[in-house]
């Protein structure tokens, strides 16, 4: 009866704190990590956007700002929005991020799906990066959608009013299909069956390759790491 509510509490704070800054969807590190082991050590760059979300459940009703990081992965903004627009409503009720899709709407007629992989996807060797909002070009004050998931291939309408920066994706996107699942969101590593490629976001697991660099990272000092555990704490 008394614990519920704090509880609660408590999990949003420490969740609003975690999500200010970067958090590796595949290895669950994070920049305001509060365990030592789950900390980015890395210099990750990543800038705040501000997102105008449409609202799902009535188009015309006002819409929610979002605050999300360009390094987000485009499930990772999904969350986000969703908490946004759902906090009103109980956890079970709420839509599941991997039934949504997030679009973005460049005026009245040009719409994008974005997507953690598609055919954009950058690969090097047997790396395979999860797309985020920078790697879309994704602005500061655009405007989004959470729409229910396509699964036929997904036509870009007049192409024409697209701004430049999309304009490279156009051809890649309109064969483009949406992938059948988005990968679970459990910290771990997923070796991508089809070709073989390990998948990453902001931090390389160097398990087996780059041995000496991985030897570097983990015997850096953790003095100037300190401070930030001590501050999100």
């Amino acid at each position: 009866e008394c614990a519920g509510e704090p509880l609660f509490m408590l999990y949003c704070a420490i969740k609003q704190q975690m999500e200010k800054g970067p958090i590796d969807a595949i290895t669950g590190e994070a920049r305001y990590s509060l365990s030592e082991d789950k900390l980015i050590r890395q210099q990750i760059d990543y800038k705040t956007l501000t997102l105008h979300c449409v609202n799902p459940e009535n188009e015309n009703a006002s819409e929610v700002t979002v605050k999300g990081l360009n390094c987000d992965t485009i499930t990772q903004v999904k969350e986000k929005l969703l908490d946004a627009v759902y906090k009103g409503s109980p956890y079970s009720q709420r839509p599941k991020a991997s039934d949504m899709d997030l679009e973005w709407r460049q005026g009245r007629m040009a719409r994008i799906i974005l997507q953690d992989e598609d055919v954009t996807t950058k690969i090097d060797n047997d790396w395979k990066r999860l797309n985020t909002l920078a790697h879309y070009q994704v602005t500061d004050g655009s405007v989004i959608a959470l729409v229910p998931k396509q699964n036929s291939a997904y036509n870009i309408s007049n192409s024409s009013t697209f701004t430049k920066s999309l304009s490279r994706y156009e051809s890649m996107l309109r064969t483009a299909s949406s992938p059948d699942s988005l990968r679970s969101r459990t910290p771990m590593i997923t070796p991508d069956l089809e070709s073989g490629t390990k998948l990453w976001h902001l931090v390389k697991n160097h398990d087996h390759s780059d041995q000496r660099e991985g030897d570097r990272g983990s015997k850096m000092v953790s003095e100037i790491y300190l401070t930030r555990l001590l501050a999100t704490k």
